[in-house]
Order: C-alpha cells, then sequence, then structure tokens
C-alpha cells in the first residue's frame, strides 16, 4: 500500500488535540488536525482561566495553542468524522465525503454538550438553557441563574456568573471550593417549567423536591464522551469513554486517546494539556522505532 499522506490524524482540535499534534509535528512527523468547528475547542467559550500564573481568557489560550501548532507545522482542516475504518494505515471520513489517511490516530474529541435528562428539555434549548456562560451570561443580567454541576468547569462557570446575575446557584456535591458570591445546594434537576422562555425548575434531593425560580440553567452535567463515530472494536469503559492506558495507548496498535474522551481524564485545561505532551510522546515512540 502506497505511504499515507500524514503520520497521524488527531481528531479534535480542543487544548488536548492542539498540544499533541504541535509536540508530535515538531518530533518532524506530518500531522493533521481536524475538528468540526473552530480550533480551540470548548476553551473558546470561557472567559478568565486560573490554571496557570499567567491570567487571560479562553479565546487568548486557544489562538496561543493554534499559532504553536500552525507555526510547527501542523495542518489544522475542518470536518466532523463520521467513520474510521482500516488497522494502520487508517482513512478517517468525514461527513462532507473527504477521506484522510494516517499511519497513526489519537482522538481527542472531548465531551458533547451535557444534558439534564428532564421532560421537555430541547424546548428549553436556547429560552433559558444554555452551556456556555461567557456567552449567554449575558442576556440573564441581574437575574437568578442555576448552574447544573458542581465539578470540572462548572465552578468556573459559576465564578463567571458572579456579578452578572442577580444570584448564582450550583446545584450539586463540589469537590472543591465552592466560588465566593455562589450558593452551593444538593440535589439535580428533574423538572422545567416557563412558558415563555425558563421561569422556574424543580430540584429532588433525598425524595424531596423543591421549586426555585431561575431564568436560565446552565448545564455542566449529563456529558457523554463525542466518540460515536468510532468502531467497537475501540474499548470504552462503562459511561464510553475511550480506555487507555498511562501513556494514552488504546487497545488497537497506533490509536492513541487524549484528553476528556478518554477513562480517567479529568476536566481541567493543565490536565488535558499534560495529556496532549504524554500521548504525543507515546506517539512519536511508536512511529520512529
Amino acid at each position: 500500500m502506497d505511504t499515507p499522506p500524514y503520520d497521524v490524524i488527531v481528531i479534535g482540535a480542543g487544548p488536548a488535540g492542539l498540544t499533541a499534534a504541535t509536540d508530535i509535528a515538531r518530533a518532524g512527523l506530518k500531522a493533521l488536525c481536524l475538528d468540526k468547528l473552530a480550533p480551540g475547542g470548548e476553551i473558546m467559550n470561557l472567559g478568565e482561566l486560573h490554571d496557570f500564573e499567567e491570567i487571560f481568557d479562553g479565546t487568548t489560550m486557544a489562538s496561543r495553542l493554534t499559532d504553536d501548532a500552525v507555526v510547527a507545522g501542523v495542518e489544522i482542516g475542518f470536518g466532523e468524522v463520521s467513520s474510521i475504518s482500516g488497522s494502520g494505515p487508517f482513512e478517517v471520513e468525514t461527513a462532507d465525503g473527504e477521506r484522510h489517511t494516517a499511519r497513526s490516530l489519537v482522538v481527542a474529541t472531548g465531551l458533547d454538550k451535557g444534558k439534564l435528562g428532564v421532560a421537555g428539555e430541547d424546548e428549553y434549548e436556547g429560552r433559558g438553557l444554555s452551556h456556555c456562560a461567557n456567552c449567554d451570561g449575558p442576556l440573564y443580567a441581574g437575574q437568578p441563574v442555576i448552574i447544573a454541576g458542581a465539578t470540572g468547569w462548572a465552578p468556573h462557570e459559576a465564578t463567571a456568573l458572579v456579578g452578572i446575575a442577580g444570584e448564582v446557584i450550583m446545584l450539586g456535591a463540589p469537590d472543591g471550593d465552592i466560588p465566593e458570591g455562589v450558593t452551593s445546594l444538593p440535589g439535580r434537576i428533574v423538572g422545567l417549567d416557563g412558558s415563555n422562555g425558563l421561569e422556574a425548575v424543580t430540584v429532588e434531593n433525598d425524595g424531596q423536591r423543591n421549586r426555585i425560580s431561575t431564568n436560565a440553567v446552565f448545564v455542566y452535567v449529563g456529558q457523554s464522551p463525542a466518540a460515536k463515530f468510532l468502531p467497537d472494536s475501540l474499548a470504552r469503559d462503562a459511561t464510553g469513554h475511550i480506555v487507555v492506558d498511562e501513556e494514552g495507548r488504546t487497545e488497537v496498535p497506533l490509536v492513541f486517546a487524549a484528553g476528556d474522551v478518554r477513562s480517567g481524564s479529568q476536566q481541567y485545561l493543565a490536565n488535558a494539556i499534560a495529556d496532549g505532551q504524554r500521548v504525543a510522546r507515546s506517539v512519536v515512540a511508536a512511529l520512529k522505532k
């Protein structure tokens, strides 16, 4: 078979994917980084980031990661991956029919948007349900809002809403400090109500249900790995995350996974970047034997 045009295709251009692609290209390998949207992933929607000594916003960080990738020689492509075939070389097909071939793959697609799992949820999308505090927070200035979820990005998003919304309630069990200005409550949302957009939610905790007035819910629960396009031969854990070893290798030779799509990941920017670096080292070691 002819030599494929790429050594590595990285699927997903978030922090983990861009970092992996950059380090792979710096090692002299030809890398394509594919994403269905703009490079940067979820951090494009975030405000101030505090993961590092320097404080900056998500858009700035995304631009830095993208610029580093381009300078390193990474080719940035656009398209939603619909299927993967082959066993090395691998062929990646996008929804618009484009095909790309590589010796190795890195899956760094992150998570799909969260879902509350309640009746009528889809009717409130864009009418009170949001997934981006930095984008939609100003729409609810001075109004009561709820963050559904208390781990991962949820505390960061709650902080972004303090000073904008009239009251910020974070629902769930936090695994760290509660952001200043945020009210933390146990429980989960089991109902949505409102005839002209969202007006209230029903919260259940220990069998008790309470109605809380609110104009917006920012959803950071019920997120699932963005990995529906992957073949069944790629092992998943009980929540659908890709199973990898400590170096990011999957059970399929020359297929790797990094970031929030993999089993055991943590939803923090610094962790995603470290994950991308670790996987890049594994890829380079495997391809440069």
